[in-house]
C-alpha cells in the first residue's frame, strides 16, 4: 500500500474515532470516510507525468535536442594557410575533391582567370587565357600527369610559363594537411607590363573518387 493511501484511510479512521459513537453510526460519517478513501486510492494508481520545462518542452525533449544538434551542426573551423576549405572535418568530405572554398577565393580565383584574358583570332570565342597553364606546359600525356608535377614541387619550388600575354608562376608556399591528407599550398602568379595577379592554389594526396584503387596528388583549388 503506498504512503498516500494509507495517509487517507488513516486520516479517514481517526475522523470516525474522534467522533465518537453516535457519529460513527451515522451514515453520513460513513460515506465521507469511504470516498476519501476512494479518492485517494483512485489518484495513487494514476500514473505521474514528468513537469514540462519553463521552455514549454516536453519532458525528456531538452534530453535529446542536444544530441540531434550534435548530428546536424556543421563541423567546427579550424584555422590554416589559404586557400583554406570551409568544410573541413565535416562528414561528407570523403575525398580531396568534397572540400569547398568560400565565395571570396572562388571569386579571387575567378578574377585571376579573367585578369589572363587575351583576345585572338585563331582561338574559340576569339579569347585565350594564360592562366591555363596546361596549354603552355606540354608533358607526357599521361593521366595525372599534371598533378604528379605540381605534387613532386618541394616547399619554395616552382613551375614557370610564358603565356601570350602575361608570365605566370606557380610557386609552393607551405605544406600543411587538410582534413587528414598531405597538401601544398600554392601561389599563382600572373605578371604582365606593370601589373599583375596573385591566387592561393591547393594539391592535395588522396583518393580521386570511389572508384581510385589508391591515393594520388588531386588538384583542389
Amino acid at each position: 500500500m503506498s504512503k498516500s493511501i494509507f495517509a487517507a484511510l488513516a486520516a479517514a479512521g481517526l475522523s470516525l474515532a474522534l467522533a465518537g459513537p453516535a457519529a460513527a453510526q451515522s451514515g453520513f460519517l460513513k460515506n465521507l470516510a469511504r470516498q476519501a478513501a476512494a479518492a485517494a486510492i483512485q489518484n495513487a494508481a494514476q500514473p505521474q507525468q514528468p513537469a514540462a520545462s519553463a521552455e514549454g518542452e516536453a519532458p525528456g525533449q531538452a534530453d535529446a535536442q542536444p544530441a540531434q544538434d550534435a548530428e546536424t551542426a556543421p563541423a567546427a573551423q579550424t584555422p590554416g594557410p589559404a586557400p583554406w576549405p570551409v568544410n573541413v572535418g565535416a562528414r561528407s568530405v570523403k575525398y580531396p575533391s568534397d572540400l569547398d572554398f568560400s565565395p571570396e577565393l572562388e571569386a579571387q580565383k575567378k578574377a585571376f582567370v579573367e585578369f589572363s584574358k587575351v583576345s585572338c583570332n585563331d582561338c574559340e570565342g576569339g579569347y585565350s587565357y594564360d592562366a591555363w597553364v596546361r596549354h603552355f606546359i606540354r608533358l607526357d600525356g599521361s593521366y595525372g600527369a599534371w598533378e604528379k608535377k605540381v605534387g613532386g614541387l618541394a616547399l619554395g619550388e616552382a613551375i614557370t610559363w610564358k603565356g601570350s600575354a602575361s608570365t605566370g608562376s606557380i610557386t609552393v608556399v607551405s605544406e600543411e594537411p587538410v582534413n587528414g591528407w598531405s597538401c601544398k599550398q600554392l601561389k599563382w602568379e600572373l605578371k604582365k607590363a606593370q601589373s599583375k595577379a596573385e591566387r592561393p592554389g591547393l594539391f592535395c594526396n588522396g583518393k580521386a573518387s570511389s572508384y581510385a584503387g589508391s591515393d594520388s596528388w588531386v588538384e583542389v583549388f
